[in-house]
Protein backbone atom coordinates (compact mmCIF):
# COMPACT_ATOMS: atom_id res chain seq x y z
CA UNK A 1 0.00 0.00 0.00
CA UNK A 2 1.28 3.53 -1.17
CA UNK A 3 -0.43 6.78 0.80
CA UNK A 4 -0.25 10.22 -0.35
CA UNK A 5 -1.33 12.72 1.88
CA UNK A 6 -2.36 16.26 1.08
CA UNK A 7 -1.82 15.33 -3.47
CA UNK A 8 -4.46 14.29 -5.93
CA UNK A 9 -1.94 12.00 -7.27
CA UNK A 10 0.66 9.28 -7.13
CA UNK A 11 3.35 11.58 -8.36
CA UNK A 12 2.57 14.33 -5.72
CA UNK A 13 2.44 16.59 -8.60
CA UNK A 14 -0.79 18.10 -7.92
CA UNK A 15 -1.95 19.36 -4.38
CA UNK A 16 -4.41 19.08 -2.65
CA UNK A 17 -5.85 21.94 -1.30
CA UNK A 18 -7.66 19.69 1.57
CA UNK A 19 -6.70 16.98 3.91
CA UNK A 20 -6.72 14.17 1.67
CA UNK A 21 -5.15 11.05 1.39
CA UNK A 22 -4.62 9.03 -2.03
CA UNK A 23 -4.21 5.42 -1.58
CA UNK A 24 -2.56 3.26 -3.51
CA UNK A 25 -3.09 -0.66 -3.39
CA UNK A 26 -3.16 -3.85 -5.20
CA UNK A 27 -5.86 -4.42 -7.37
CA UNK A 28 -7.16 -7.46 -5.37
CA UNK A 29 -7.14 -5.32 -2.29
CA UNK A 30 -9.01 -2.41 -4.02
CA UNK A 31 -12.34 -3.70 -1.70
CA UNK A 32 -10.59 -3.19 1.25
CA UNK A 33 -10.25 0.67 0.72
CA UNK A 34 -14.13 1.29 2.47
CA UNK A 35 -13.05 -0.84 5.31
CA UNK A 36 -9.72 0.89 5.97
CA UNK A 37 -11.22 4.38 5.71
CA UNK A 38 -14.47 3.04 8.25
CA UNK A 39 -11.41 2.60 10.55
CA UNK A 40 -10.61 5.97 11.03
CA UNK A 41 -14.01 7.15 10.85
CA UNK A 42 -14.37 8.26 7.30
CA UNK A 43 -15.73 7.41 4.09
CA UNK A 44 -14.23 6.55 0.38
CA UNK A 45 -15.26 9.70 -1.59
CA UNK A 46 -13.51 9.52 -5.08
CA UNK A 47 -13.91 6.03 -7.67
CA UNK A 48 -11.52 3.39 -8.45
CA UNK A 49 -8.93 4.41 -10.54
CA UNK A 50 -6.68 1.32 -11.92
CA UNK A 51 -3.27 1.86 -12.76
CA UNK A 52 -1.90 0.98 -16.19
CA UNK A 53 0.37 -2.10 -16.39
Amino acid sequence: MTLCVNARDLDLTEPATDHSVFVHVKQVEAERAPWLAAQAGLRVIGDLVMAPH
